[in-house]
């Protein structure tokens, strides 16, 4: 990431917790901490100890981020972010624990004046899956679902298509939530069986491939440590030949298990987030 795709990233993530921007221009800005974000970033667990135990009014915490250091003026201190520092770090250990679950509504259109029209907002559940094929080489394949929990229709590119459109946390005016047909336990296993659906018709050759390497990998392994064994054998006395064969066999297993894990072929999949919209829109 360069410094613009950072500062975008840490702007929005400011952005989604409503937080104050002090200052902001070109070079830098300066923010301040909502209670999540602060005991997240303000590395102060003792004052909000403190704080909470007592019940006395928390003193936010105000942050400056410096993007380009030339054109900052000296008397401004704050913090630069380059890619893989430990405050950006912090900021997407934040953005992940607090961007498990979502709950978000599409506002409706301008509504004309002396009407009062209401809208019915659809409940739809989305999960972000990532499937890995792991072996000693990985892809990942992200599937972004979205579930209709009163028809069931599955979209394979959820977030894509509502990503564009007004979206608020809090229910809009003039609007209503349509009773879900679907439980999410009920939705959820739709969504897996969809998932291992995409899975059955992988190809998979690269199974077959990876299986073939670990069985080369594990023929080389089992005729270097029948050569060491007998190596071993004959450097030592004949008395310790069976504890030194012992030896090399608690070798061999404990490399033949690192093969495994390193070449055995398998599918994981992960829920990385998940959230429930109501949409006015249709989505395919």
């Amino acid at each position: 990431m360069n410094q613009a795709e950072i500062r975008n990233y840490i702007e929005n993530y400011f952005k989604a917790f409503e937080s104050e921007f002090v200052e902001s221009n070109d070079a830098y800005f300066s923010v301040e901490l909502p209670i999540e974000v602060d005991k997240d970033l303000g590395n102060r667990p003792f004052y909000w100890t403190y704080v909470e135990k007592i019940g006395i009014p928390h003193n936010p915490l105000t942050l400056t981020f410096i993007f380009d250091r030339e054109q900052t003026p000296e008397e401004i201190r704050g913090e630069e972010l380059p890619f893989g520092s430990r405050r950006l770090h912090q900021i997407f250990e934040s953005a992940k624990k607090h961007g498990k679950f979502a709950r978000l509504y599409e506002t409706p259109p301008n509504i004309p004046t002396g009407s009062l029209p209401s809208f019915p907002l659809t409940p739809w559940l989305c999960v972000n899956y990532k499937i890995e094929f792991i072996c000693d080489q990985k892809r990942d394949l992200l599937l972004p679902l979205g579930i209709n929990l009163i028809s069931g229709q599955i979209v394979k590119d959820f977030y894509n298509q509502v990503n564009s459109l007004p979206l608020t946390p809090k229910l809009p005016n003039y609007t209503f939530t349509m009773q879900p047909i679907f439980g999410l336990e009920s939705a959820a296993n739709r969504l897996e069986q969809y998932i291992q659906s995409i899975v059955d018709k992988e190809d998979d050759e690269w199974a077959k491939q990876a299986s073939r390497r670990l069985e080369e990998e594990k023929q080389l392994i089992e005729a270097y440590y029948c050569e060491e064994v007998n190596q071993r054998a004959k450097q030592g006395e004949e008395e310790e030949a069976e504890q030194l064969r012992q030896q090399v066999q608690d070798e061999k297993e404990m490399r033949l298990k690192e093969l495994i894990w390193q070449f055995e072929p398998r599918i994981q999949v992960t829920a990385l987030n998940t959230g429930l919209f109501y949409l006015r829109s249709q989505i395919e």
